[in-house]
């Protein structure tokens, strides 16, 4: 016998969101996940304001600015 007390379960109550979870349908979910994925897909097909930036640094420097196919670094002077 000891002293410490007995321990109690936690009460779980679930969360609005999970519950509305729960009442959409799988069509709309389904839909809900095309719309995302195209909108991602469509926003990695541009580089973004800090890789634009990034690259420029990178050529100011005169440092390689990207891979040709071989896999070697191409510089600002043969980069094309």
């Amino acid at each position: 016998m000891t002293n410490e007390p007995n321990p109690t379960t936690p009460e779980v109550t679930p969360s609005p969101a999970r519950s509305a979870l729960r009442t959409n349908s799988a069509a709309e979910s389904d839909n809900e996940t095309m719309r995302w994925l195209d909108k991602f897909t469509e926003e990695m097909t541009q580089p973004g304001e800090n890789e634009v930036a990034f690259f420029a640094r990178r050529r100011e420097l005169k440092l390689g600015v990207g891979l040709d196919d071989d896999g070697t670094p191409v510089q600002t002077d043969n980069a094309g």
